[in-house]
């Protein structure tokens, strides 16, 4: 299965995005909980839909990425890319906090970069469990993933939330009410930049959440917000993967250069 989903690819997003309240929360959660704090900045690669970030842990190569949702860089940006390098993770890290989407977006691979990746576990994979779980009762997928239509078949009720226009989108006025009821949400990672991803937790505590896509930090601080499944990625080669997203791959097109899927379930953490 691939992870990529489109979800805010449509209608602009706002560029200024401060961390406020809960999302300030779980960002400086996230970032306090970072295995590799200290790590040392080696490499930023900056494409127009990810950003990779490479750093040195004592000798130990670890990298992250991010999706940009479509975000440039102001010129100050394009500056401080170069001004991270040497820095530690968690340094650039605390850009998650800040208020510019490009920024935001440099802080969450900064975040990915600087957490080990559990071991996939067996058997664990998204749709698949979307799928099981949503026999009975209402099914909730936040990003139109390559998945939704073999979902749709498979499970009692689905419901696509999706700012852009498509087919079999729920209108945004339903959301709130069906959240509190859905037995299944499958949430994108990237709701971590466009600062919603704890509303659509809260929102939703009664479901089984699983949280998709490649910006998802699988760090078990989403556990302790509601979080059931974390079903990310792991960069295992580097380089071929730092070129794609500065050709401007699609994370469908970079992720077989050097990308392991990882799923990680709350009860085997």
């Amino acid at each position: 299965m691939t992870h990529q989903c489109s979800h805010h690819d449509g209608p602009a997003l706002p560029l200024d995005r401060p961390a406020q309240g809960s999302e300030r929360q779980l960002a400086n959660e996230l970032i306090d909980a970072l295995d590799r704090p200290a790590a040392t900045i080696a490499e930023i690669a900056v494409g127009a839909h990810f950003i990779g970030i490479r750093a040195d842990a004592d000798g130990s190569v670890c990298a992250g990425l991010a999706s940009t949702l479509g975000a440039g860089p102001s010129a100050d940006e394009r500056q401080l890319v170069d001004q991270l390098v040497g820095k530690s993770l968690k340094e650039a890290a605390g850009l998650l906090k800040t208020s510019s989407a490009f920024s935001i977006s440099l802080g969450a691979a900064a975040l990915n970069a600087g957490i080990v990746p559990p071991e996939s576990q067996p058997g664990l994979e998204a749709s698949t469990i979307m799928a099981e779980k949503g026999q009975e009762g209402e099914t909730v997928l936040v990003g139109e993933f390559p998945f939704v239509n073999q979902l749709r078949q498979q499970v009692k009720t689905l419901h696509l939330f999706e700012l852009r226009d498509v087919p079999g989108a729920t209108s945004p006025a339903e959301w709130d009410a069906i959240l509190g009821r859905c037995q299944v949400l499958g949430l994108t990672g990237t709701t971590l930049l466009t600062r919603a991803m704890t509303a659509y937790l809260e929102k939703a505590p009664q479901a089984y959440t699983i949280v998709i896509g490649p910006t998802t930090p699988l760090s078990p601080v989403l556990f302790s917000h509601g979080a059931d499944v974390l079903a990310g990625c792991r960069i295992v080669s580097v380089e071929p993967v730092f070129e794609g997203i500065r050709k401007g791959l699609s994370f469908r097109a970079f992720k077989k250069l050097g990308v392991e899927f990882v799923a990680w379930s709350k009860n085997g953490a």
